[in-house]
């Protein structure tokens, strides 16, 4: 009994410590970081209620440029071996110039929807995240909105927050060529789905290894809380630029 106890124990330690030892390497390699700035023409449909006064929305991109106020839009990118973190970020502001009573119109909006996940690289075809590469993700979405509702000389002030955990995967491909494919999925807990593909273009500025990208991003909410309502689609193309360090 004693021998079988002592057998069982040196088993069991010594599969923690292979375990031990494989998740330790999987942190092997050098730290790298990835900075993305980008631009998403969005276009915008669905609704926003808020205590029975009910808004449709229908903008084009081009009313949004038209009352925009301010507008931040960035991916931030730390790697190491086979995991990484990640965080994005975009934070939208507009301003109404225009006045209608017929009718409910949004005076003024801030919408902030920031990301931060985790990715573990699950399947690499070659070494090194090379060839085609599968990550599943898993992280947290924080939606923040601000806006002014108006009709017939009535005004509501609208203002949610919400946290949600969501879960995903990234696909990508790059090789010897300077171009590249990446895309990524997720959906979220309060059902915020974000899709976005991406064509990529790299090559060397200085020292610095940068990636050009075009692509199109489709984001799609439906919150509900109370007699509060947000439930839109974004979709539309990006272009963006990336740096590594």
């Amino acid at each position: 009994m004693y021998k079988s106890c002592c057998f069982i124990l040196g088993f069991f330690l010594s599969s923690v410590q292979t375990h031990a030892e494989s998740i330790q390497s999987s942190f092997a390699g050098e730290s790298k970081v990835f900075l993305n700035i980008y631009g998403f023409a969005a276009d915008i449909d669905g609704g926003i209620g808020y205590h029975g006064l009910n808004y449709q929305l229908d903008q084009p991109f081009k009313d949004t440029l038209d009352a925009l106020d301010q507008a931040l839009m960035g991916h931030l990118e730390i790697n190491k071996g086979k995991w990484g973190i990640f965080s994005d970020i975009q934070y939208v502001k507009t301003e109404e110039k225009k006045q209608v009573y017929s009718f409910p119109v949004v005076l003024s909006t801030k919408v902030n929807l920031s990301n931060f996940g985790v990715y573990y690289r699950a399947y690499e075809q070659f070494p090194n995240g090379q060839g085609f590469v599968i990550e599943p993700t898993l992280g947290m979405n924080y939606t923040d909105l601000k806006g002014v509702l108006g009709a017939l000389g009535r005004q509501v002030s609208v203002e949610e927050d919400w946290y949600e955990y969501f879960g995903g995967v990234r696909l990508r491909y790059n090789d010897d060529s300077p171009w590249n494919i990446a895309a990524q999925y997720t959906y979220g807990t309060e059902q915020t789905q974000i899709a976005q593909a991406y064509l990529g273009y790299r090559q060397k500025i200085y020292t610095a290894p940068v990636n050009f990208r075009v692509g199109y991003r489709y984001v799609s909410q439906d919150y509900k809380k109370d007699s509060f309502k947000w439930d839109t689609v974004q979709q539309g193309p990006v272009i963006g630029i990336g740096v590594g360090f």
